[in-house]
């Protein structure tokens, strides 16, 4: 079964990634690197002491004189208190470069974290959307928190690996430079061949990433229309669904499984070849006396204390390319800003005009567009609906004025400013939407509120909510927050009605008194003995206000300061209630029909 490789973003390469690195707060810094390269020197002197040592031990057990310790029992003695100091000295020093090596990358994970945030809270809202919520998540969680975790722990035996093939050829040639012959020999066989499929692994990666993310988007899209699901009894398919990403998941983990088996193989190969030659040499070389055993039995030594090396080689080549894989998609999502040239503009002090200029837009993968070409002013102060059928274009132009799509050609300027000119930060600030999904945080009731206005006072919190229906003596208020503005809401708490989380969102809307309003259905959620209650918060809110409304009931769209009606994201009717009814077309024949009889004149 093969997985599709596409992903909305393509991670940054590793050479951007390191680089990438280097500008975070608390990167690795010239004096931090130099501190780790005093350590590790320091270990690796020792390590090799200690094998060199251990090797001698032949020589010593025969009672061949050895430099500096002499012959017999004391130089024994010597040999062994020597080792004992170098195998100490080493735990202490590995452990200290562990604990460094650790929580330096846990601060930088900390920044890359808090960089991935910001960049996703300040990246264009349509951009987000196309890369999905699971993979957002995905990028700043376990994109970051594996590699991270894995170079804490590989980290010092990565360095040790680095260096330790060096230092053991060093001090294997010093014994015989022909031991040099044997390096060469499977460097120059091995080397190409591990190259290339140590390169294989990122792809593979990226895939396996990918495919993790579209699971976690379905996961969190299966909850939140698990309501849905279950009230038209469509269980079975969304299970289909569900069984279906996670096998491909499972699919693109186990597609790494064989590039992990050759590297396995490939290490194996390359230590053996290195003992096998290194073994066969030392037998030659002590045969026709050019060497003692025990400088032999030394070089053996060497090698085999390597053997965990050349497998580290192998595996941390295949950990660091996956980890880099991994965190060069945390880095693509906290570079998404970087690229995005915008003009800072000042925010709306007034209300303002919104003007609406050969709009265009068409969704990706199709051949017809949503709205083909479109003008229209919204005047500064004044509400006006879109009315239409269920595909008209209704709620893409609303999302086109509140950015969450950007134009495919065309402009919208609020006041004089260009959408496309200025970031989506902007645009929420100073362009408020109200959809049909709407979210309580987690909190308080206060706390929810006070997101709009921080500055606001108890008695704003509860004027604002009583402008919406829930007046702190009613009994709906009562009976969805027995503690008052204390209550918690959101996640982990009672969950509310849907037209009470629409009251909050409108509460919220009143403490934050924006300039530029627009309603998405807003009262398709509630029940048709609360859609009047809403209507009137609705209507409250958007008084004094340049607001777009699309509406769901024609209500909405009688006391608005004008209507649009739209099919096919062309506007075919302009004007208002009245003007709409006095002509007889398709405003009045909708609304005949809806209202239940007919307004003729």
């Amino acid at each position: 079964m093969k997985t599709s490789t596409a992903d909305a973003i393509s991670p940054a390469s590793p050479r951007e990634t390191l680089r990438y690195f280097a500008t975070l707060p608390h990167a690795m810094s010239r004096k931090w690197w130099l501190g780790i390269l005093i350590l590790v020197s320091i270990y690796l002197v020792f390590y090799v002491l200690e094998s060199t040592i251990l090797g001698y031990f032949v020589d010593a057990l025969s009672g061949t004189p050895l430099p500096v310790v002499g012959e017999g029992k004391p130089a024994i003695i010597a040999l062994i208190g020597i080792v004992a100091t170098c195998t100490i000295l080493n735990s202490v020093v590995k452990a200290l470069i562990n604990y460094v090596i650790g929580l330096k990358l846990r601060f930088v994970s900390i920044d890359l974290k808090r960089a991935c945030l910001s960049s996703t809270l300040q990246s264009p809202i349509p951009e987000i959307m196309r890369l999905g919520t699971g993979n957002v998540i995905s990028r700043m969680t376990k994109d970051i928190d594996q590699p991270i975790n894995t170079f804490s722990h590989i980290g010092m035996r990565v360095l040790v690996s680095a260096f330790i093939f060096p230092f053991t050829a060093i001090s294997v040639i010093f014994i015989d430079l022909r031991y040099s012959l044997v390096l060469l020999a499977v460097f120059l066989l091995i080397f190409p061949i591990a190259r290339r499929w140590i390169m294989a692994l990122p792809a593979v990666t990226n895939v396996m990433s990918a495919s993790e993310a579209r699971r976690n988007s379905l996961v969190l899209d299966t909850l939140r229309g698990l309501e849905t699901i279950r009230a038209f009894s469509i269980s079975r398919w969304a299970l289909t669904r569900m069984n279906k990403t996670s096998w491909q998941a499972l699919q693109a983990g186990g597609d790494r499984l064989p590039h992990i088996i050759r590297l396995l193989f490939l290490a194996q190969s390359a230590f053996g070849l290195w003992l096998l030659g290194t073994l066969g040499l030392g037998i030659w070389l002590v045969s026709s006396g050019e060497i003692s055993a025990g400088a032999a039995s030394a070089a053996v030594f060497l090698v085999v204390r390597a053997e965990v090396q050349v497998f580290n080689a192998m595996f941390f080549a295949g950990d660091i390319q996956e980890g880099l894989t991994r965190l060069g998609r945390a880095v693509a999502l906290a570079k998404m800003t970087e690229t995005k040239q915008t003009v800072v503009a000042p925010d709306l002090t007034k209300t303002v005009d919104v003007v609406i200029k050969n709009l265009s837009y068409s969704y990706p993968d199709t051949t017809s567009p949503a709205i083909p070409d479109l003008s229209l002013t919204l005047k500064a102060g004044t509400t006006t609906a879109l009315v239409g059928a269920s595909g008209a274009g209704k709620s893409t132009l609303a999302s086109l004025v509140t950015g969450l799509l950007h134009p495919t050609s065309g402009s919208i300027t609020v006041g004089d400013v260009d959408l496309q000119t200025v970031s989506d930060v902007w645009t929420a600030r100073n362009v408020t939407l109200i959809s049909q999904e709407v979210h309580v945080f987690s909190g308080t009731l206060r706390d929810d509120l006070l997101m709009a206005n921080p500055q606001a006072t108890d008695d704003e919190l509860h004027a604002a909510l009583e402008m919406v229906g829930l007046a702190k003596d009613s009994v709906s208020f009562n009976r969805s927050f027995p503690l008052g503005l204390d209550t918690e809401v959101g996640a982990g708490a009672e969950p509310l009605n849907p037209e009470v989380q629409q009251q909050i969102a409108l509460a919220r809307v009143a403490l934050r008194q924006p300039h530029v309003l627009i309603l998405d259905e807003p009262t398709s959620e509630a029940g048709s003995e609360y859609a009047e209650l809403i209507e009137a918060a609705a209507q409250k809110v958007t008084e004094s206000r340049t607001a777009l409304v699309v509406a769901h009931r024609l209500d909405q769209a009688v006391v608005a300061d004008r209507i649009i009606l739209m099919d096919q994201g062309v506007i075919v009717e302009d004007g208002t209630h009245d003007e709409l009814l006095a002509q007889e077309g398709r405003y009045a024949q909708l609304f005949a029909r809806w209202s239940g009889h007919s307004h003729k004149n």
